[in-house]
């Protein structure tokens, strides 16, 4: 009786064992993908404020350009300027890199502040009056302090 009490308790002792470490695997899997996704979703996240930059840049050379080709005049005064084929594919190409970009960012609030910077910087670059440096600059920073509290949560954020 006492070897078949033994056999049971060494059964559960293994089986008790085998769990824990199950147990344990799975949360070491979760926390692994966790920190898997986080790590993608900073990757995504920074290479979002570089192509957020790009735009800005490619904006300002832009508007820069047709700010010098527009002949000064009465603001009645219609006037046509075109934008140089080089500048207006770089611009293409910074909005597309962007577009890209905030296809991978999983966070609805950097994707709303993105969105909202992209509008006034195109506005405030190209010449829009509704549109003040000022405005850009505050959505530029809202950009950024959206993605700084995405990276500073430490975790994937919720969607």
């Amino acid at each position: 009786m006492e070897d078949a009490s033994a056999v049971v308790a060494a059964v559960i002792t293994a089986a008790a064992a085998v769990v824990a470490v199950v147990v344990a695997q799975l949360l070491t899997a979760r926390r692994e993908r966790r920190a898997r996704a986080h790590e993608r979703e900073r990757a995504a996240l920074l290479d979002l404020q570089d192509a957020a930059l790009l735009v800005r840049s490619a904006l300002r050379a832009t508007g820069t350009a047709i700010a010098t080709a527009a002949p000064a005049g009465p603001a009645s005064t219609h006037v046509v300027v075109v934008t140089p084929p080089d500048l207006e594919a770089a611009q293409s190409d910074a909005d597309g890199r962007l577009d890209v970009r905030l296809a991978r960012v999983g966070s609805g609030d950097v994707v709303v502040a993105t969105r909202h910077w992209q509008r006034c910087a195109r506005f405030a670059f190209l010449g829009d009056e509704d549109v003040t440096t000022r405005d850009e600059l505050e959505a530029w920073a809202a950009l950024q302090e959206a993605v700084a509290v995405v990276l500073r949560a430490g975790r994937p954020p919720t969607p």
